[in-house]
């Protein structure tokens, strides 16, 4: 029963109904699930031969995290199954969680969906309380970084979704009518080919980690980016400075004081945190469906002001550090130089001098496809919006007239019309398609981000195979009625076929 209050909804009797007693139990309903949901059944793609004399992948998806995953389910579930998803970590380091996240927990709420394409028993709540109890999803306030990794790897292992780690895309380039992957597996090279490529590789892929030139002078093992692997135990002992006031930067810091260093001075531009997290604004399903459908201004002025502050630390990431008596906070403290003293960095803040054995930035990406390698072949084919929006030419953020400008279902444009028709067989499925597509990359904007991707990838087999789906429909003769005395033989039926 859903009883409506106000415009917000509660669930009544939930703790009495049913539900997997175990994993095991909850694989068994999902099984159940598909075999009913199956519907259609009707393979429809053919096999597509390749240059080297092999069979062309239909898509292959780069990056195995939560869209690699996700686009690759919705894949399978519209009958084209011969796809590949590639990633260069090893099984488990997909994604950023395990990696350079440094954050106990995910910042979404635990109640969203999207990974699951429809499928309630595949949603992270199904797969946590099967496992953990009612009692144990209730009191949870945030999905941890462990238990969301451990529910992407059950998916992927349940579903059978085909992943190969330690491959690493090196280039992207059209041939004839397919696209050509060369990736470094495993320290060898290999070809791939596909019709289609979705790009789920997240944001530093397509652009990198964002580098603010105060610290181009220092040499760089006494920096990193909050976004690299750092070795954490190697700093114990040491006075560490942090640049930022966002939920990155607090994640580091909190990461830090766990881990053994000395002190942590955060360095934040603004006098005060920001408070609200505008991105959260979103979550609405009339945002999350229909936005990439405005017009180009609207879609522009918006998502500045979606974006107009970085996301702010959770409450648990501030507590994390606040009562920690070697975290210091500096605010007003933009970044104005830094040079080695000694041993160590002085650093020149706006507010004073900090003094600190090492530096990491939390200061956000950038979005540059210069700077993305394997774009190298394509990349002066590819709109941006500022080749598409007087607005975006010299005016708003530089990471936003840098976005690639997609069409409706997340593909690549052409900056010349008519120059290079195969971009519209990439799909750019990440963080850098906010501006055209909405909050795309995070778990939130899952549940219609995939069914737009899926809607673009499967129409567009469609027209491309036009003629055979042509010619099979007139090929057409099967039938569950023949042997009745009053229907048509199938000879008399192919006769009056061929001469209508």
């Amino acid at each position: 029963m859903v009883v409506q209050n106000g415009g917000s909804a509660t669930t009544g009797g939930v703790a009495d109904r049913p539900i997997a007693g175990s994993l095991e139990e909850l694989e068994q309903m999902v099984a159940r699930d598909l075999e009913i949901l199956l519907y259609p059944q009707k393979p429809w793609m053919t096999p597509t031969p390749a240059p080297d004399g092999g069979q062309a992948l239909d898509v292959a998806i780069v990056g195995g995290g939560h869209c690699g995953i996700a686009a690759a389910f919705a894949l399978l579930q519209e009958k084209i199954s011969n796809i590949l998803v590639l990633d260069e970590n090893d099984p488990g380091e997909e994604g950023p969680w395990l990696t350079y996240a440094r954050m106990p927990d995910l910042r979404t709420r635990k109640t969203v969906i999207g990974m699951e394409h429809g499928y309630p028993n595949l949603t992270f709540r199904a797969y946590f309380e099967a496992r953990e109890g009612l009692a144990a999803y209730a009191a949870m306030p945030r999905i941890s970084c462990e238990d969301w990794v451990g529910y992407l790897m059950w998916m992927r292992k349940l579903l059978n979704l085909p992943v190969q780690n330690a491959s690493r895309l090196k280039s992207l380039a059209p041939v004839g009518n397919l696209l050509r992957l060369t990736i470094d597996h495993a320290g060898r090279e290999q070809t791939l080919y596909a019709r289609r490529v979705v790009l789920a590789t997240g944001p530093l892929a397509m652009g990198g980690a964002n580098i603010p030139p105060e610290v181009d002078g220092l040499p760089k093992e006494y920096w990193a980016h909050a976004y690299e692997r750092i070795d954490v135990d190697a700093l114990a002992g040491k006075r560490v400075a942090v640049v930022g006031g966002g939920a990155t930067a607090f994640d580091n810091a909190g990461e830090l004081l766990e881990r053994g260093v000395a002190s942590v001075d955060l360095l934040v531009r603004r006098p005060k945190l920001c408070r609200v997290s505008v991105i959260r604004w979103t979550d609405w399903a009339g945002f999350l469906h229909t936005f990439a459908d405005l017009p180009d201004k609207e879609r522009w002025d918006m998502m500045q002001m979606v974006q107009r502050n970085p996301a702010p630390p959770t409450l648990r990431a501030l507590e994390r550090v606040d009562s920690n008596p070697d975290f210091r906070i500096h605010f007003s403290s933009p970044l104005l130089s830094t040079e080695l003293a000694g041993d160590g960095i002085e650093i020149a803040t706006a507010s004073g001098t900090v003094a600190a054995d090492f530096l990491i930035l939390g200061t956000g990406f950038s979005v540059d496809l210069s700077r993305c390698g394997f774009l190298g072949p394509i990349l002066d084919d590819i709109a941006l919006w500022r080749d598409r929006l007087p607005e975006a030419k010299s005016g708003g953020p530089e990471k936003y007239r840098n976005s690639p400008y997609l069409g409706r279902h997340y593909e690549f444009c052409e900056k010349l019309p008519g120059a290079a028709p195969y971009l519209k067989h990439i799909y750019n499925f990440n963080q850098t398609a906010q501006l055209s597509m909405g909050p795309t990359g995070r778990v939130s904007g899952l549940k219609y981000g995939v069914r737009r991707l899926m809607d673009g990838i499967s129409g567009s087999f469609l027209k491309e195979d036009y003629g055979r789906h042509l010619a099979s429909v007139i090929a057409y003769n099967d039938s569950d009625m023949d042997g009745h005395p009053w229907v048509e033989s199938p000879e008399d039926s192919r006769v009056e076929q061929a001469a209508e």
